[in-house]
């Protein structure tokens, strides 16, 4: 019986301590908090007519091609992480990119140093245009050496329409998990 109940314990302590680290490391990943708390806005809404769960979501709207609209968010990453399993509910109406490839409707995600410096290229999880119902975009990736934080940017980048997000995650994980 000893043994059991130090078999149950044990199982117990692993579950709690893989739930503290799978936390999500976004603030207001669900939008729920007002004025889009958490996120630098540049043209950005909360709006509570089309989410995928809560009571809001984010919307960027963009009549034109011409500009970059959008949130970002920038995160320091815990000590030891060596991958993040990134996150996002994207639903886009009548999206319209510009003249080039990577414009359109994008989720991507760019790890900085301590100085906040871009270390490479931005990573795009996913990139959509035209009509597209709530779709999860999700993707690991593994953090680079000496990378300090990461930025989360969702926009229309040279495109009109609407792009709508919601349950923005990064969680800490293993490689190739």
């Amino acid at each position: 019986m000893k043994a059991y109940s130090s078999l149950i314990g044990l199982s117990l302590l692993a579950v709690f301590s893989h739930a503290n680290a799978q936390k999500n490391l976004v603030t207001n990943g669900g939008f729920e908090d007002d004025d889009l708390y958490g996120w630098n806005n540049y043209g950005g809404k909360q709006t509570p007519w089309a989410f995928k769960s809560g009571k809001n979501a984010c919307a960027i709207i963009a009549p034109a091609t011409d500009k970059w609209l959008g949130v970002d968010q920038i995160v320091k990453i815990p000590k030891k992480v060596q991958a993040i399993d990134f996150s996002a509910w994207l639903k886009t109406d009548n999206v319209v990119k510009g003249k080039d490839d990577w414009d359109g409707a994008v989720f991507s995600v760019v790890f900085l140093d301590s100085n906040d410096k871009e270390m490479g290229e931005a990573i795009n999880i996913m990139r959509l245009t035209g009509y597209q119902e709530w779709t999860l975009a999700e993707k690991v990736i593994n953090v680079p050496p000496k990378a300090y934080s990461f930025k989360i940017l969702l926009a229309l980048g040279n495109a009109s329409g609407t792009l709508l997000v919601d349950d923005v995650v990064a969680k800490a994980t293993t490689p190739g998990s």
